[in-house]
């Protein structure tokens, strides 16, 4: 086991990443998977006891904080010492685990909630915690690293949770997350790693204080390229996941077993290029260009998704578009991290996190809406053209910047010349 973790990180001796960020990609991807599990079965239980609206309901509720609460969690993440934090916070989401398995049905709405609650102040505390643990140029393998185990997670958690639920019904699977839970909160405690915030000391727990990190991402050309072009990708993009089971089941004749096959090929596609993310920096140091060639490539392989009529072609083409989307997510992740300070680096994370969280409920809303009105095909086309347009107006801050500026190689030098299954979230 060791030297399968070892080897995981797909880089030199020298270089390999450490053993505490490697172990905090374990820990996140059995998180992730415990919540493909518990996603699956309270989707289940919603449709069951509380009907479509159930559904709906739910999704919303695990969107809302991570829009509404973003700016005050970013705050929180860079005031308070990040393993304290994660700790208690994930404890707090085991019980809520637990609670959920066992409540009624008018408490399954406020317990979601409160559960994302928990995750828009522990999903930042991440992110601005591991890059204290590498350097520089270990970036874009560490967040590959990430981007791995959560892939892995997304293809293996469909079929655990169907299966829990099948073999167990509600509850299992849910005590499945909690478990999950406590697993990701032993890990801080365990390797003893921690991140303190250089504005801790400070105490400023003003409004002004709270949007630092919005403020920052819209001074800064790079990072609001960035946000604008996620929002943009996510609202054309996102409405796809809307549509997507119907132009599958219409348009390519497939069942749910072709649908479970198409999700399998996205998943492999993005972990795949999880796992060669340190070759692929090491060949390419300029993550502005790699982000760039993954957008562009997402919009290519949607729209010729959108072309399609046989679902052999929609399996290469989606593996083809999951390796993009990784390949976009890495590098977004390593751009937000590179122009943004420690001090404002929680807060940062937060903003992108809720601007997206708010695109994503747009998403949902206005692909039901065309769904009334047009068919699945030519609302694909239209989403992957109209994100290609979006690139070609936000694309010119990102390679301005990092033309500026000298890429990092291997060595930390400058060497030579920055949940659906499409959209431009990082992760």
């Amino acid at each position: 086991m060791k030297d399968i973790l070892r080897n995981m990180t797909f880089i030199s001796p020298s270089k390999r990443l450490p053993r505490s960020v490697v172990a905090i990609g374990v820990g996140r991807g059995v998180s992730f998977l415990g919540d493909e599990v518990a996603l699956l079965a309270m989707a289940f239980r919603a449709k069951a006891q509380l009907g479509h609206f159930g559904v709906a309901a739910i999704l919303i509720a695990g969107a809302l904080p991570l829009l509404l609460l973003a700016p005050f969690a970013g705050l929180l993440v860079d005031r308070v010492r990040t393993r304290p934090l994660l700790v208690g916070v994930t404890l707090v989401q085991a019980g809520l685990c637990v609670a959920l398995a066992f409540s009624s049905s008018a408490l399954l709405v406020p317990l979601i909630a409160l559960l994302a609650c928990g995750t828009v102040v522990s999903s930042p505390a991440w992110q601005a915690l591991v890059p204290t643990l590498v350097e520089e140029s270990q970036l874009s393998s560490a967040m590959g690293l990430l981007q791995s185990f959560a892939a892995f997670a997304g293809i293996a958690g469909p079929f655990v949770g169907g299966t829990l639920v099948a073999w167990y019904g509600f509850h299992v699977p849910l005590l499945v997350d909690a478990a999950s839970f406590l697993v990701l909160a032993a890990i801080p405690l365990a390797l003893r790693v921690d991140r303190v915030p250089t504005g801790a000391a400070s105490g400023g727990l003003s409004m002004t204080e709270a949007f630092a990190g919005v403020r920052l991402i819209f001074d800064n050309a790079v990072l609001r390229a960035l946000l604008v072009l996620a929002v943009l990708f996510v609202l054309a993009l996102g409405v796809i996941n809307v549509v997507e089971i119907y132009f599958i089941t219409t348009a390519l004749h497939a069942g749910a077993r072709g649908y479970g096959l198409l999700g399998l090929c996205m998943g492999t596609g993005m972990l795949v290029v999880g796992m060669l993310s340190g070759p692929i920096a090491q060949r390419f140091p300029r993550p502005e260009r790699l982000f760039v060639a993954g957008c562009i490539g997402l919009c290519a392989g949607i729209l010729a998704f959108g072309l399609t009529d046989e679902l052999w072609q929609a399996c290469v083409l989606l593996l083809f578009t999951g390796a993009c989307n990784a390949l976009l997510n890495i590098n977004a992740m390593v751009l937000i991290t590179t122009h943004s300070t420690d001090e404002v680096r929680g807060r940062v994370f937060s903003a992108v996190q809720g601007t997206v969280s708010a695109a994503q409920i747009a998403a949902l809303s206005i692909g039901g809406l065309l769904l009334l009105a047009f068919a699945p095909r030519p609302i694909i086309i239209v989403g992957a053209i109209a994100s290609a347009v979006a690139l070609c107006f936000t694309i010119a801050p990102v390679l301005r910047a990092g033309a500026a500026a000298p890429a990092l190689g291997v060595d930390g030098a400058p060497g030579d010349a920055v949940a659906s299954r499409f959209g431009s979230q990082p992760s």
